[in-house]
């Protein structure tokens, strides 16, 4: 029996991202945003950073999970969630609404009171919203609530969807495009077999499609054919390999700005292979490499 496609946010997100979407007769009933503040928009703008940048996402639920995040050596990093984590970290911080829920409850407005503490200059938008177990978004709800997150004055970056060649982004930025929403840069999730050059292409290809910077917020290697009884067919070496090849090449791409591997267990069937972390919170040897690179 084949594994559901990834189920690994929906405890670490708890009560922060729940899914409730009010609705009205006439569709949904959404707050109207405040006005844009132009002033944090182009200083954001023209904060941007040469190079991509490493990153990582991790659910900071104890002490173990906020370690793990210092052993790492990244940038950046963000947990699915608009909240700022109660500690101080060097890593920049970056906030997301990772659905209609949150958008409701006031995470917006959270992200913004908190900007004295993060200094966060991006925000991220709705997590896989065509994937039933993530943010599970139509296109229609998700612009509706965008000029909300517009209203933050930080630089956007699009929803993520499961599958980042589907039809659902394209709808999504074509609504956004007729409407004159902002969206600054596009983001993706990638789960490929170890093919680097394969990986690659497909992260030219989106930029190729809406010319606009490029962030890989969620990228491993998995076998989506694995069980239990078989796990991966994908050995540590062939991850190592990949790792050190994408990150070269897309440190070798003036338009992508950031990027961050995605960790499981490391006994995971479908994803083991890439952990970074032993389930004592210590690097793996993927790990270790990620942090070197």
């Amino acid at each position: 029996m084949k594994m559901d496609r990834r189920d690994f946010l929906r405890l670490s997100l708890g009560a922060s991202t729940g899914l409730a979407l009010t609705a009205s007769g006439a569709g949904l009933a959404v707050a109207k945003p405040g006005p844009i503040d132009q002033r944090r928009v182009a200083a954001n703008v023209q904060a941007i950073p040469r190079g991509a940048r490493k990153g990582v996402g991790l659910a900071l639920g104890d002490q173990q999970g906020i370690k793990q995040l210092d052993s790492l050596n990244v940038n950046w990093f963000y947990t699915w969630g608009a909240d700022y984590p109660d500690v101080r970290l060097t890593p920049g911080f970056v906030p997301m609404i990772w659905g209609g829920g949150a958008v409701e409850r006031g995470a917006v407005d959270d992200v913004v009171a908190e900007l004295g503490t993060t200094h966060a200059r991006e925000l991220l938008g709705f997590n896989e919203p065509d994937h039933p177990e993530q943010s599970a978004m139509s296109v229609a709800s998700a612009i509706s609530y965008w000029p909300e997150l517009m209203a933050s004055g930080l630089r956007l970056g699009s929803p993520s969807p499961a599958k980042v060649n589907g039809t659902w982004l394209k709808q999504f930025m074509d609504q956004a495009a007729k409407k004159k929403l902002r969206v600054d840069f596009i983001t993706m999730h990638s789960y490929p077999s170890p093919n680097s050059r394969a990986f690659l292409n497909s992260v030219q290809n989106l930029h190729n499609r809406y010319r606009k910077p490029i962030w890989i917020t969620e990228f491993a290697v998995a076998d989506w054919d694995a069980t239990p009884g078989q796990p991966s067919r994908y050995s540590e070496q062939q991850v190592m390999a990949f790792m050190r090849e994408t990150v070269a090449g897309l440190r070798r791409m003036p338009f992508v700005e950031r990027f961050a591997w995605k960790t499981r267990a490391e006994g995971d069937p479908v994803m083991g292979k890439s952990a970074l972390f032993h389930k004592d919170g210590s690097l793996t040897r993927v790990g270790q490499l990620y942090r070197s690179l």
